[in-house]
């Protein structure tokens, strides 16, 4: 047999290409495949009753940790030892102090232990306590602006009438001038009261304020009216003898007892003669200071025209700066200044003793 013809050589191979990572592969995409059909659902089940679901068991409670313990706070420095003042010596006031009383009673208290004490015939109290009295409010910038002080009260004891005016028109002044203390026996205060009467300075004073009476008396009243019934008279109280007198007068018409009051203020008996011109002397001598009440005049203005007006003597006044008093005496030509301040001293002791009763009140003495 003929030799079969050799095989043809194979077709020539095509270059293999690298494909890039970033570059899509140039064979094409296999299309996507449909998904599998689904599998058709489960025959329904019978329903049954919900089953109630555990209530899970409470978990154990746990104690809270106790609270830390705050830090104790830090120790303050010791401070340094202060310098002790020196003690006050003996005689100093602070080394023996006053003891403090306690809270005084009414004013009208006051009164009523000085009508014990000194009872007289022209007493009188009054108390005050006005708005325009008190204190004024506080101006702008905190300044307290001047007013003319706050509630007071006057508790008097006079033994002296200053004027006294009838509905009819008659007038009565009863100037005293001229004090003697009472004598501790019978002897002695009848002895005491004839020194009193026969005292050549304490009747030259008496006969010079009843003359200042007679003088104011005589401008108010009509002409011939002026008597002086009784001159330098003793009068006797519990703590005093006092020298006197009377002078009497009738209103001329067309006056009142408001021109009375007017023409005859101040009392004749706490002025001395001539009656402007002592003004004058004592405001210089007490610089200015004001009295308040004492050595003025108390009483009352009825509506029928009368009235009753006595000389403020022998009387303490009640504030809240406490309580105050005042007494003097004439002083002449004949006078002794050891004997003039023995007067006041005098004068001024029944009230100073009300005082002292009214702040103990259970003092078995008053």
């Amino acid at each position: 047999p003929p030799p079969s013809p050799p095989p043809p050589p194979p077709p020539p191979r095509a270059p293999r290409r690298r494909i890039s990572p970033t570059r899509p592969s140039a064979r094409p995409a296999a299309p996507p495949r449909a998904p599998p059909p689904a599998p058709p659902p489960p025959p329904p089940r019978p329903s049954s009753p919900p089953r109630a679901s555990p209530v899970p068991a409470p978990a154990p409670a746990l104690a809270a940790p106790p609270p830390p313990s705050p830090p104790p706070p830090p120790t303050p420095p010791s401070p340094l030892p202060r310098r002790q003042p020196p003690a006050p010596c003996a005689a100093h006031p602070a080394a023996n102090p006053p003891p403090r009383a306690a809270p005084p009673p009414s004013p009208l208290a006051l009164h009523l232990a000085l009508r014990r004490v000194n009872p007289a015939p022209y007493a009188a109290f009054l108390h005050f306590d006005l708005p325009a009295l008190r204190p004024a409010p506080p101006a702008e910038g905190g300044e307290r602006e001047a007013a003319a002080g706050g509630a007071f009260s006057v508790c008097c004891s006079s033994p002296e009438r200053f004027l006294r005016i009838g509905a009819d028109g008659s007038v009565e002044s009863k100037p005293i001038k001229g004090t003697m203390p009472r004598g501790p026996t019978a002897e002695l205060d009848a002895a005491n009261a004839e020194t009193l009467r026969t005292s050549p300075k304490d009747r030259a004073e008496n006969l010079m304020i009843v003359d200042l009476v007679r003088n104011d008396l005589g401008r108010i009243c009509r002409v011939g009216s002026v008597r002086v019934p009784k001159l330098m008279a003793i009068e006797t109280y519990a703590s005093v003898h006092q020298l006197v007198s009377t002078v009497t007068g009738d209103l001329e018409d067309g006056t009142d007892a408001l021109d009375a009051a007017a023409c005859a203020f101040p009392p004749g008996s706490m002025t001395g003669a001539p009656k402007t011109r002592t003004l004058q002397i004592i405001h210089e001598l007490e610089r200015g200071v004001p009295r308040g009440v004492y050595s003025g005049s108390l009483g009352f203005f009825s509506i029928d025209g009368a009235s009753d007006l006595n000389v403020v003597i022998r009387t303490a006044v009640v504030s809240a700066e406490g309580v105050s008093l005042g007494a003097g005496g004439a002083i002449v030509t004949q006078s002794s200044p050891e004997d003039e301040w023995e007067e006041v001293l005098v004068k001024a002791r029944p009230v100073i003793r009300a005082v002292e009763c009214w702040l103990r009140p259970g003092d078995e003495a008053c």
